[in-house]
């Protein structure tokens, strides 16, 4: 590296960071994976493995944001099965677990997902 290009040198406390960070982020993609699944004793799990809020009554996630990681496309069909399978879980509904792979594409981290 050899100069920063962003948010310049003159941008040193925490302060101006802050500011740069919430005048200049964003995403060209859709955000997913903010609500972690996990054991309602461990303090970073957001929902359970049945999508309950944990600590909160009567409320579920049934969106992208219970995905554990991003999704190596658009996030619509992917959130509707979410949707679906939390759908599943509130009537009772289970099916058998599938042990079969996701098909990931070789070139993912380098290529236009």
């Amino acid at each position: 590296v050899k100069s920063e290009i962003m948010p310049g040198a003159d941008v040193i406390t925490d302060e101006a960071l802050d500011d740069f960070v919430r005048d200049n982020a964003e995403s060209a993609y859709h955000t997913c994976g903010t609500c972690r699944i996990g054991d309602p004793q461990d303090k970073a799990s957001v929902v359970d493995p049945q999508a309950r809020v944990i600590g909160v009554n009567s409320l579920r996630v049934a969106d992208s944001s219970i995905f554990p990681t991003v999704t190596n496309g658009n996030l619509n069909g992917p959130s509707i099965m979410a949707g679906e399978k939390v759908s599943d879980h509130i009537l009772g509904r289970s099916l058998p677990r599938d042990e079969r792979t996701a098909w990931v594409h070789p070139q993912w981290q380098t290529e236009q997902r």
